[in-house]
Parts: C-alpha cells; structure tokens; sequence
C-alpha cells in the first residue's frame, strides 16, 4: 500500500472578477441576471470589465500518510483556496488532487453548521458527514463535549453561539472524529489562549498517532512546534517545500 496520503499534479484555480458566469440555474437566477446587466461596469469597448486571477497556478506536490505538513504564506497567497480544494468545497480549474483516505476539515468557523439545528444536532450531522457510524459518535459525544466546554448550551440553537463557541465545537467535531487526513484553516486565530493550548495539545496528539495533518497559520511558532515540514505559497504559486 503506498504511503502517500495525497497527491497534487500541476493544480491550478482561476477565479474571474467582475464578470458573473452565464450560468442560471433557477428562474430567480435567469431574473437576477437580466435586471443587473444595466448596471454593469463596462469597459470603454462596451463590454463587461473583468480580470482574470489565479489563485493557484501549477502547484505539484506529496504528502506522505503520517505527515503534519504547515502551509505558510501572506495573505492571498492561496493557502485558503488549496486547502478548499482538498477539502472538496471548491474544484479546481486545471490539474487534480488525488485524496488517500478519509477527510476532516475545520476551514472556517462554523463551517457546515445549520444555524437553526442545536449544537447535540449539529455535532451528529457534521459527525455523519465526516462518514462516521452513529454508535461512533454516541461513543465520543460526551468527549467531544467536554472539549468544546459548551455542556450547558449543547442543545441551544448555534444561531445563538458566540464565535468562540462555534469554532470550539467545530474543532472538538473535526479532530476527536478520527479523519485519516485532517485539515485546519488558522483555527487558532479564534478563541482565548487556554483553548488554544487545548487545539495545540489536540493536534500534537493526532499528530503522533500517525495521522496525516495539513495546518495553515501565520502563528509560526505553532508551525514550528506541530509541523514536520512546510510549504510557502506565494501569489498562488509553490515557492519552497521542505523542512519547517
């Protein structure tokens, strides 16, 4: 069985600004279309202005079962948009990213919450997407919990979660469900110091349990202290892969 988790071959992701792709799906998108064309910015020879942007451009890489790997880079450098890519949220325009195994992401806080469904539902949602059994996530609820530190508003409507809360139960959901493949967007930039000592620990333990970590933060001393290697992304392209 081979040893790499993941595979990216020439990947590349073009965004179009300030033109809206011809794509109505719903009479309500065919009306919407219609009614804004007169407000359009044109460009002096009368047609819709529009720039072309790639956020990634030819970025070919590995990643090997067991690896906590950090993506660092400025901001616009495509870390967000590589890790939507290999989260399955976002496809890309050109290339491909071949996944081995099964996948946990915390991208944005509150990501794949319904704002009307209670923290317990939310939690047993988010746990069947992730592809667990329920009896799995009945094991692990209490723990998952207990991490989150929201026992007394779990069957609250996360509507009416602090941003703090949201992102404690979307971390607690991601690393305790066991995904072969975990991926975290800058978790640690929400939250107070104590819970971001608990995901630093959390992830110290995925990481020496030999699953395979893809983590991005501008806190570079995390990245140093979680990961065995990095990549820096700039505007959109790989610049260097190697030790952190």
């Amino acid at each position: 069985m081979s040893d790499v988790a993941i595979r990216i071959r020439g990947l590349g992701k073009r965004y179009v600004i300030g033109a809206r792709e011809e794509e109505h799906d719903t009479l309500r998108d065919r009306i919407a279309a219609v009614a804004s064309r007169p407000f359009r910015r044109l460009a002096p020879g009368g047609f819709a202005a529009s720039t072309t942007i790639w956020a990634l451009k030819d970025i070919t890489h590995e990643i090997h079962r067991g690896d906590v790997v950090g993506v660092v880079g400025g901001n616009g450098a495509g870390k967000s948009t590589l890790l939507k890519i290999l989260s399955r949220i976002t496809t890309p325009t050109e290339g491909e990213a071949d996944i081995y195994g099964r996948v946990g992401s915390l991208l944005e806080v509150g990501t794949g919450f319904h704002p009307d469904l209670t923290g317990r539902e939310n939690l047993f949602l988010n746990g069947a997407i992730l592809g667990m059994r329920k009896a799995e996530i009945e094991r692990k609820f209490a723990e998952i919990v207990r991490f989150a530190e929201i026992e007394e508003f779990i069957d609250t409507p996360v509507k009416h979660y602090s941003s703090g809360m949201y992102v404690r139960l979307g971390f607690a959901v991601a690393a305790h469900m066991e995904p072969e493949i975990l991926i975290v967007d800058e978790v640690l930039a929400v939250g107070d110091v104590h819970f971001q000592r608990k995901c630093l620990g959390k992830l110290d333990d995925v990481a020496r349990s030999g699953r395979t970590v893809i983590f991005v933060s501008h806190n570079m001393a995390a990245i140093q202290r979680l990961c065995t290697s990095a990549i820096l992304l700039q505007h959109g392209k790989l610049a260097r892969a190697g030790s952190v």
